[in-house]
């Protein structure tokens, strides 16, 4: 049932826009409503894309799925069966009509066909493609996860949807069938604006859920945790016990990746990334994996630790590059951010004992491989005391004291490092003194250069 299954090359996207401006209207009445926007997604990536209405959210997402033609710049989707990438700009309509069917669709219009029963709606989606096994048995199986079948979200019999038409369904539920449609292929992109606004949490959680298992196996524990009472589950929703092996069942095919446009907070906390759009353009390009991971660093630093989690977070999106801290940084990716991320070769020095500290020193949190840190007794050569690795900092007790390096740090394999520079460290070092005068009252210097 899968389609599309060979992966593009290692570190390369499954969407790749560039430079994308579109305008509306002509002559006097032309007017500009995408400018100049960049984006990658990676395969097995669930990207949120956020922002306020009349943004260009949904624009975008119709570029990109085809369903508009690309005025300015270049969109480029990965196929699979072809294992190369295809352009849309300048794309004949044969050929954009082959890339709608490498995507899945979720329309906040549901589109369904009137005269066609819920599992018949679902079977269209899959005489665009070759097919195997039962496709009934299939479709069926994902109008049961989306509580359409016998079951519902307390394991208790109801009455089932499976041949009821669109008017007969509520719109939450056609919104159901429309997500079944999508995924029924098992694409590797689905594009979906605001799949979750019909839906109440439990049916919004199992969407959001089983496009999270599509793009890769989740741990048994992370479902377990959704198998919760409806007083547990709040607002966010929950999971049927009985929901979690017909989703393994559904989901055994996996590297889909998803691009959503919506403003349902319930689901922003279950994104990869997080797309933030204002007035036409790309504000903010957020994994979220690097946020926590920049976030959490700063922390165990005395001159972060003390200030607000709002602060701190703002402090790491002015470092982030947009890549998952298990992934290495390109040198486009270094070029568009320049100054946040360093990289050192093995063997070559981060800082040096007795550098000066000026307005021009930083503090370093490590991204990605391991420094070594010497230092020299007094009257002693220099000595290997430390190793650090991805998540420990260093940089901050000559920044703390005003005085000079007291180590110097090595490059012991390739090292990516984020970098503060003094202007923001003074700023927020500032808040906490007096947190950091008691640890050194206590405890003396400590840390390292």
């Amino acid at each position: 049932m899968s389609s599309s299954t060979v992966p593009p090359p290692p570190g390369s996207p499954v969407l790749r826009i560039s430079g994308v401006n579109h305008h509306f209207g002509t002559g006097d009445t032309r007017t500009q409503v995408l400018f100049h926007n960049t984006l990658e997604v990676m395969p097995g990536e669930l990207v949120i894309m956020s922002g306020p209405s009349g943004s260009g959210k949904t624009t975008l997402l119709t570029l990109v799925g085809g369903l508009r033609t690309l005025q300015e710049g270049q969109i480029e989707v990965w196929d699979g069966d072809r294992g190369d990438y295809r352009t849309l700009r300048g794309t004949p309509e044969p050929e954009l009509v082959h890339v709608r069917r490498l995507i899945g669709f979720i329309f906040q219009r549901h589109n369904l066909f009137d005269s066609l029963t819920a599992t018949q709606n679902v079977r269209m989606a899959q005489r665009l493609r070759s097919t195997t096994g039962d496709p009934d048995a299939d479709a069926r199986d994902l109008l049961q996860y989306l509580l359409l079948g016998t079951l519902d979200i307390q394991g208790k019999p109801q009455k089932v949807r499976f041949d009821y038409k669109p008017a007969q369904l509520s719109g939450g539920q056609r919104q159901r069938v429309a997500v079944a449609r999508a995924l029924v292929n098992r694409p590797k992109l689905v594009l979906a604006d605001e799949p979750t606004a019909a839906l109440d949490a439990n049916s919004g959680l199992a969407v959001v859920t089983l496009l999270q298992n599509l793009a890769r196996t989740r741990p048994d524990d992370e479902l377990a945790a959704l198998v919760r009472s409806g007083e547990d589950a709040g607002e966010a929703g929950r999971l049927a016990d009985w929901q979690v092996p017909l989703l393994r069942q559904i989901a055994t095919a996996t590297g889909t990746t998803s691009l959503i446009v919506t403003h349902d907070a319930r689901i922003m906390n279950l994104a990869d990334r997080i797309v933030h759009m204002e007035r036409g353009r790309i504000e903010s390009n957020v994994v979220v994996a690097e946020r926590l991971f920049v976030r959490n660093g700063l922390r165990q630093s005395a001159a972060f630790a003390a200030i607000l989690p709002e602060e701190q977070q703002k402090i790491a999106d002015e470092l982030l590059v947009g890549v998952h801290p298990d992934l290495p940084v390109r040198p486009d990716q270094l070029a568009a951010h320049p100054g946040r991320v360093e990289v050192y070769d093995p063997g070559q020095d981060v800082l040096r004992v007795g550098d000066p500290v000026d307005e021009h020193s930083k503090f370093y949190l490590i991204r990605r491989g391991t420094v070594e840190v010497w230092r020299a007794p007094e009257g002693e050569p220099l000595r290997k005391v430390a190793e650090l690795g991805p998540g420990r900092y260093f940089g901050e007790v000559a920044l703390l004291m005003d005085q000079p390096r007291n180590a110097t740090v090595r490059a012991a394999t390739r090292v990516e490092v984020y970098a503060v520079d003094r202007a923001t460290f003074d700023r927020y070092k500032t808040v906490s003194r007096p947190f950091i005068d008691r640890i050194l009252e206590n405890f003396g210097p400590a840390g390292e250069a």
